[in-house]
């Protein structure tokens, strides 16, 4: 995993939805997998402003979904899917036939078996964009996760269940989740992790300075050629550069 520090979030965004237009302009059918959650923002802004633009067309693109809160689906507050449609689908007018998600209100194993089998059909995915967790989680793969997993249900990390209520309009009981493995990052044709802002300063300093192990699950990315890790200067503020 080589790693790139840029001097501010727009900066950085601009990069990743750059390399995603131009993954896409290749193969316009391509098929992306972009984390849900604020990081993720100003990307979706800077590749809906190039759509309008016409420098890039996301319409022939399928877009695979991360993960998902368990019981939360297409319609429920604070679902991944919700926030994904709002923030960029519907934005660049993508049809519910390009969009392959997760259901949490479905039966979790069979969603697993179903999102595995329509990647291993139609994958290796073509980029992959991820935001790392305050616990250093990618997805919801949570600290103590197995490397060596596809698609699989989990239990939610208390951090985890503390910070995703900013996602909910009202206080919500989380429990569990489902999400995609570490080994579709591995088999993935590119991979990058972006963080910004001051408080992901400690986790990212954490990650840094860690072998590749379970307790920091981002740190897997290290073992991967194809992966980067894209940070604003504040997000690398505790690092030895």
């Amino acid at each position: 995993m080589n790693t790139v520090i840029f001097s501010n979030y727009e900066e950085m965004c601009k990069k990743i939805a750059q390399e995603i237009a131009e993954v896409v302009k290749a193969k316009p059918n391509a098929l992306l997998c972009l984390a849900a959650g604020h990081t993720s923002l100003g990307v979706f802004d800077e590749m809906v402003a190039l759509a309008r633009d016409g420098a890039v067309f996301f319409d022939r693109c399928i877009f695979v979904g991360l993960d998902e809160w368990a019981g939360k689906g297409i319609g429920d507050d604070g679902s991944c899917i919700g926030f994904m449609k709002a923030n960029l689908f519907d934005r660049l007018g993508i049809k519910d036939e390009n969009i392959v998600f997760f259901n949490g209100n479905g039966d979790l194993s069979a969603e697993c078996s179903r999102v595995d089998k329509f990647i291993e059909n139609n994958g290796p995915i073509d980029y992959i964009m991820l935001g790392i967790g305050m616990n250093g989680h990618l997805g919801l793969n949570e600290p103590g996760t197995s490397f060596d997993l596809y698609s699989h249900v989990v239990e939610l990390d208390e951090t985890t269940k503390t910070v995703g209520q900013k996602y909910f309009s009202q206080h919500t009981q989380l429990s569990g989740g489902i999400t995609m493995g570490m080994l579709h990052f591995r088999d993935a044709k590119r991979v990058v992790l972006m963080a910004n802002g001051s408080k992901k300063a400690e986790i990212i300093k954490k990650l840094w300075e860690s072998e590749p192990n379970e307790a920091v699950p981002a740190s897997y990315l290290k073992k991967l050629n194809h992966a980067s890790l894209y940070l604003d200067s504040d997000a690398a503020s505790l690092i030895s550069k």
